[in-house]
């Protein structure tokens, strides 16, 4: 029967999934993502500014997105540009939609 359930999964990883559900969890880092979900990246201070918090709760937050694979940071010089990894999130949170 577990061997079953694991087959519907469509090959997502339950633990990385719980990982992402986790990170999701936090209303700031849920609205961090809806922030970039209309965006293709934004920097950490358009992040802070936007949702009105400071760079340095963005940072705690946007680690968090960070480890759990949410989202993917590029640097430019002292920059920090953070992105959706769009293809994750599907993976993670499509089979419930079915």
């Amino acid at each position: 029967m577990v061997e079953k359930l694991e087959q519907n999964l469509g090959g997502t990883d339950l633990e990385r999934r719980a990982k992402v559900f986790a990170a999701l969890s936090d209303p700031n880092r849920l609205r961090i993502v809806e922030l970039l979900r209309d965006r293709e990246e934004l920097c950490g201070k358009e992040v802070a500014g936007a949702l009105g918090i400071s760079l340095s709760l963005y940072s705690h937050h946007a680690r968090a997105l960070r480890e759990a694979g949410i989202i993917i940071r590029r640097k430019r010089g002292q920059t920090g540009y953070c992105s959706l990894d769009r293809e994750l999130l599907a993976d993670a949170l499509g089979p419930l939609s079915r």
